[in-house]
């Protein structure tokens, strides 16, 4: 008896351990994706300037890394999408399986590596090359979070009571992708003003942030005035 009792406590164990290779795994990606996000910012330096500067010279200095300031902004948002995209997909599953450590995992790799891209862009960001690369990259990143959804829908991982995914977050990332491939030619179509593509990223958040906005205040207009 003492024996089976130890035999079902090592199950128990050993089920509890396999449970919580969910909650790891998620706690694993968002450590890299706030470090990542974290060195973002170590390209907004402060400009060395000599002697004396005057406020002329300081705010002509900080203009001339405005490129260093859109792409942090960029990136961060992107990088942002990436997290969130991933929590939304993974907080459905409820069955664990290695194929989410595989594609986590090979995303976490791309993530961790982006400020290397983004220092590129900023600098580099007028040449074919730099923005290019900067596509390149995260349609990868984007490309694995695709892959990663369909994953879950093929292993059946999620709540069959839950609510089926929403197919406008697949959308959004096929649209996503589309965009950052894009960007690969756009630098040697369109040379220095290239950078612009990636500004279509935001188009869609931005158009349903409006949609937003105008119900709130139609809503607002209707409660002002009652039948």
């Amino acid at each position: 008896m003492a024996e089976d009792d130890e035999l079902a406590n090592v199950g128990k164990s050993a089920r509890d351990a396999e449970d919580n290779s969910l909650g790891r795994l998620l706690t694993l990606a968002d450590g890299v994706f706030a470090i990542a996000m974290t060195l973002l910012a170590l390209d907004l330096r402060v400009p060395e300037l000599k002697g004396t500067p005057s406020n002329h010279d300081l705010a002509r200095a900080l203009a001339n890394n405005e490129s260093s300031y859109l792409t942090y902004l960029l990136t961060f948002y992107v990088v942002g999408l990436y997290w969130v995209r991933h929590r939304r997909l993974m907080r459905s599953v409820v069955v664990f399986h290695d194929v989410l450590v595989r594609d986590t995992l090979a995303l976490l790799l791309v993530v961790a590596a982006m400020p290397f891209p983004a220092s590129l862009l900023a600098r580099y960001g007028t040449t074919p090359v730099g923005l290019a690369v900067y596509g390149a990259v995260n349609a990868l990143a984007t490309l694995i979070l695709l892959v990663l959804s369909r994953d879950v829908r093929r292993l059946n991982l999620v709540d069959p009571l839950a609510r089926p995914p929403d197919p406008l977050q697949r959308r959004m990332s096929v649209y996503t992708l589309g965009v950052f491939l894009l960007c690969v030619p756009a630098g040697f179509v369109l040379g220095r003003h290239g950078p612009w593509a990636l500004t279509l990223v935001a188009i869609p958040n931005l158009l349903a942030g409006a949609r937003k906005l105008r119900r709130l205040i139609g809503g607002t207009r209707g409660a002002d005035h009652p039948g």
